[in-house]
């Protein structure tokens, strides 16, 4: 017997519950089914995967057919018709060209959306795979058949970006897409997982090159090669204002959190802050380098922007000022994403290595290289992973966030460290790309396993000239300085009454009848040495009163601060009160001086304003009786005191004065 089927066969299985059938499949994604008692074609399901199909199996007694193909995608059939065609009972399908661009959709961050080479959209559930599916673009399958055509033929172009706001998702279409070559932007909702009501198109009929959605989730914007940027509203898909002044192609376009600015970039070097209601031009910053990618962190009003001289330039919206700048990448920035508190800034680059830049500190604190090229990288709204896509993967790559279940010391990371002149990234750990597994290989190295540098420790001060506070914790020297009312709210009411002196077992007399002696005891007639004492012996001196004469003697008065760090509120007082005012007030002086140096090396501040004042509420009445002697050493501590709190009340001035500044603006 002999039959044949067009294009070259890759897979044949023969059915196994007592029908006569045989499944072929070929290289162009087709399925062939054939009646072996009558030799003949049944079937053929026609575009059953998108790339040659490399496996066919019926499931053994079963009316089940399982095919599996390169288009990264496995499906399952059910023979349960009279007339032997079978009908798509479940699948798993993912992208079957690396994606470009992927985004997390939603705040719970349990939710991914992905734009792969494939001309596909994608909706991925990070914790369930059941839930991964394609956002429909029609009835694709029934068009194929009619014209004859492949499946890929009839999608839109490739997606080159989009954007998603879930404010409205229950309303109206919640993803903004643009498209490689195309004039078009498309609407998307991922609540119905198909294609938007409303096709958005360019009034000057150029090429849309960026898309975004506004906080509201009522209006989309597309950024055009012309240099023009569309408002359209997402519920009429009606154009609603017009932004004009870009000469080149946009190449981001974002809105803040209130919908008062709109932020673009342009190939023409320069980003432009407009007005939301009027469409007007407000600030035009010149980019030192052509910017290709923008994003933004609502909260803070912060811009980013990946430059083509492989630089991020970080702006502040509110002073329209370049505030940090990260160079270090050997290489073109594929993608950027800020963390989900604004910290961090997460880069990913063609010379293969993702880098975490700390904004606070403008550091470079983590980076790693991966075997593939990163092209997309997403930080999770909840700060748990980060989700990378790749060049020559058709995978999304989940990396946990060490920091959010253990403690991870960060350190200052030099990019330029390797000091490689050929490009390399030599200086950056090698690191394994996750599995569907979520364990790597026991036989492969590891982070973990390669040696690492001595245990950084964070020093007590970072620059001399900041004023530093202490690690202890607030409420001790708050309860040091308030302590005298504690102890006043503390007190009873009443004074705790002295029990009555009886003995538990009482004495009785030597008699016939039961008697108790009430008499005097033995005890009583023990004679006393009239010389010895009852006290306790005590030492005149305490231990802080020593360390402070041996202070005064070496001249080195940090054990001072270190001695009283050890003690609780209570302790502290007691020792404070006990010092000696003898010997011409040495203990006093050198308490004096220990303070002084405290607050010229700069550190312990709080601690230092609280030890003083306890000192000065117990000792006013000496420092007033011996104001000449000591004058010298109170007018030192008083000249270093008032420097070093001007640094402190300027930059609380200065903090309170920008808090109420972003809030009445």
């Amino acid at each position: 017997m002999q039959l044949a089927q067009e294009d070259r066969v890759t897979a044949l299985s023969f059915r196994t519950d007592d029908v006569p059938m045989m499944a072929t499949a070929n290289s162009e994604g087709d399925v062939a089914l054939w009646d072996l008692d009558n030799k003949r074609l049944m079937h053929v399901l026609q575009n059953a995967h998108d790339g040659v199909i490399s496996s066919v199996d019926f499931m053994v007694g079963q009316p089940l057919l399982i095919t599996s193909s390169a288009d990264n995608s496995i499906k399952e059939w059910l023979f349960d018709g009279n007339d032997g065609i079978p009908r798509l009972l479940r699948s798993r399908t993912g992208h079957f060209a690396p994606p470009q661009m992927i985004r997390y959709h939603g705040d719970d961050g349990r939710h991914l959306l992905s734009a792969g080479r494939d001309q596909t959209l994608r909706f991925f559930s990070v914790f369930r795979d059941a839930q991964n599916t394609e956002l429909s673009q029609g009835s694709l399958e029934r068009e194929s058949r009619v014209r004859h055509a492949r499946m890929s033929a009839l999608r839109f172009p490739a997606v080159t970006q989009f954007a998603s706001n879930t404010a409205m998702s229950r309303d109206w279409d919640d993803v903004v897409s643009c498209h490689q070559g195309s004039r078009d932007a498309h609407s998307w909702s991922v609540e119905r997982k198909s294609l938007g009501k409303y096709t958005l198109e360019s009034s000057d009929s150029s090429i849309v090159r960026a898309v975004a959605i506004s906080a509201c989730g009522n209006f989309g914007f597309l950024g055009l090669a012309s240099g023009v940027i569309e408002m359209a509203n997402m519920q009429s898909g009606l154009s609603r204002r017009t932004f004009v002044g870009h000469t080149k192609a946009v190449t981001g376009v974002h809105t803040d959190a209130c919908n008062l600015r709109v932020y673009s970039t342009s190939l023409d070097g320069t980003l432009r802050i407009w007005d939301f209601a009027t469409g007007n031009q407000l600030h035009c910053i010149d980019m030192p380098s052509t910017p290709s990618h923008l994003i933004v962190y609502r909260e803070s009003s912060l811009l980013a922007c990946a430059c083509d001289d492989a630089c991020i330039r970080v702006i502040d919206a509110e002073s329209t000022r370049i505030v940090r700048t990260f160079s270090g990448h050997r290489n073109r920035i594929t993608d950027l994403a800020f963390s989900n508190d604004g910290r961090w800034i997460v880069s990913s680059s063609l010379d293969c290595t993702i880098r975490t830049w700390d904004l606070p500190t403008g550091y470079m604190v983590d980076w790693f290289r991966v075997e593939s090229v990163p092209v997309s990288v997403a930080f999770s709204p909840m700060g748990d992973f980060l989700a990378t896509a790749h060049m020559d993967s058709v995978g999304i790559f989940l990396w946990a966030n060490r920091t959010q279940f253990a403690d991870i010391t960060l350190r200052q990371i030099n990019p330029h460290s390797d000091g490689s002149t050929d490009g390399s990234v030599a200086g950056a750990a090698l690191v394994a790309m996750p599995t569907t597994a979520g364990l790597v290989d026991e036989n492969e190295e590891t982070v973990e396993d390669v040696e690492m540098d001595a245990v950084y420790m964070a020093p007590e001060q970072l620059t001399d000239n900041m004023v530093t506070l202490s690690s202890q914790p607030k409420s001790k020297w708050q309860t040091l300085m308030n302590l005298a009312t504690i102890k006043k709210r503390n007190m009873p009411e009443k004074p705790a009454q002295v029990p009555e002196l009886a003995p538990f077992f009482l004495p009785t007399t030597v008699s016939v009848e039961h008697q108790f002696d009430f008499g005097t005891s033995d005890a009583a007639n023990i004679p006393t040495d009239p010389t010895s004492s009852k006290l306790i012996s005590v030492s005149s001196e305490s231990q802080l009163a020593r360390i402070l004469y041996n202070a005064h003697t070496t001249r080195v008065y940090a054990p001072v601060f270190e001695y009283l760090k050890t003690l609780n509120p209570s302790a502290i007082d007691v020792e404070i009160r006990s010092l000696p005012v003898d010997d011409q007030l040495k203990a006093l002086k050198a308490f004096v001086c220990a303070t002084t140096c405290q607050l010229k090396s700069k550190r312990d501040f709080e601690l230092a304003q609280a030890y003083l004042h306890v000192f000065i509420a117990v000792f006013t009445d000496i420092i007033k009786a011996n104001a000449r002697e000591l004058e010298p050493l109170l007018a030192e501590l008083r000249n270093e005191l008032k420097a070093q709190w001007d640094t402190v009340d300027n930059l609380i001035r200065y903090s309170a004065c920008m808090i109420e500044f972003m809030r009445t603006k």
